[in-house]
């Protein structure tokens, strides 16, 4: 189960990056919520079958069914934006004349010339940076911003897997109610891909921040919905999810087109190492707020989207932004962009 959880996390890090590379701005929260259709899909067969055989071996044996599906990527070429910054221009234009030939056909009437590339970075210098953890320490402003993504996604995590512990708080079958949350995902997906492209990603990260906030406080005031407290808990729960799962969604995009290319993975996965670690602590989060007080799960949670919230206000806006080659193109926009 531990090398289970280990693969999982680095997987789903890698193809983010990898899909993300392969869009312009405008066309990346379109593919986030397909790839979310395909989340949820999981989510849903995946409860569906622990609902129908209760044991780890059925759940273990239709995850390695479904993981089968992935294995096609040895079918798909390298990220240009990858090779334009570690390779050279050459691999560039041939992984692009091979997309131009299977999306346009043989007659694309494209040649080499049109894809003629100067390597970014070769001769500045630039290149050494590539993966090197020092390069974000070194740069102040940026390495700024990044600790700013380190909180984002250990609350993110440590809420977005607490608020699936807190399922038990509701009636009915704990897998039922997790196919619920599971499908709650699309239209949460299809809303939050629309808003992301209106509006932008640090506004939509701003207004699910708020969201959850609203939610977590709804279960905080002492009214009812007549006499059942039942439905004021739900809407507060599935309210959180809702928000939460969009922040999920958001910050993997947001990260990612935040970073330059010749960091990016390096700069993600330690991003994920810190969603890791909130994910660790969920489960211990929820059990000791719920052996003390269930409202003081929400007071906390509340606590955390408080200090996101202003976190967010000093984040680059990276809508319909190219992606950045190197980190020195990236400190202009940070500098730039401080505030909402």
């Amino acid at each position: 189960r531990t090398l289970s959880g280990v693969t999982s996390v680095a997987y789903m890090s890698i193809h983010i990056t990898y899909r993300d590379e392969f869009f312009s701005s405008g066309k990346r929260p379109v593919c986030y919520f397909l790839g979310l259709i395909f989340k949820a899909s999981g989510l849903l067969i995946l409860a569906g079958v622990y609902e129908a055989f209760p044991n780890w071996r059925a759940l273990n044996g239709a995850s390695a069914v479904l993981l089968t599906i992935p294995l096609l990527v040895v079918f798909l070429p390298e990220s240009p934006h990858w090779l334009l910054t570690n390779s050279s221009s050459d691999s560039v234009t041939e992984v692009l004349l091979k997309m131009a030939k299977f999306n346009l056909g043989e007659n694309h009437g494209l040649k080499e010339e049109h894809f003629r590339l100067s390597k970014a970075g070769k001769d500045d210098g630039k290149s050494s940076e590539s993966g090197n953890v020092m390069n974000i320490v070194r740069n102040r402003a940026f390495l700024i911003v990044t600790l700013k993504f380190f909180f984002h996604w250990f609350v993110t995590s440590m809420l977005y897997y607490g608020f699936y512990y807190a399922l038990d708080a509701l009636s009915g079958s704990v897998s039922i109610n997790f196919m619920i949350m599971g499908a709650l995902e699309l239209p949460m997906a299809a809303a939050t891909a629309v808003m992301m492209d209106k509006i932008g990603r640090r506004k939509t990260l701003f207004a699910n921040l708020v969201l959850v906030m609203v939610c977590c406080g709804l279960s905080l005031l002492k009214f009812s919905f007549g006499n059942d407290w039942t439905i004021k808990r739900v809407a507060s729960i599935v309210g959180s999810k809702w928000g939460v799962a969009a922040m999920f969604m958001i910050i993997y995009l947001y990260t990612n087109e935040v970073m330059p290319t010749s960091i990016r993975s390096t700069g993600l996965h330690m991003c994920s190492i810190f969603g890791r670690i909130g994910a660790f602590i969920a489960p211990y989060f929820v059990k000791a707020c719920n052996n003390s007080s269930y409202y003081l799960l929400n007071c906390l949670s509340l606590l955390l989207c408080g200090l996101a919230i202003l976190l967010t206000l000093g984040l680059p806006e990276t809508k319909d932004k190219t992606l950045k080659a190197h980190l020195g193109e990236e400190e202009a926009g940070v500098e730039e962009d401080g505030k909402l």
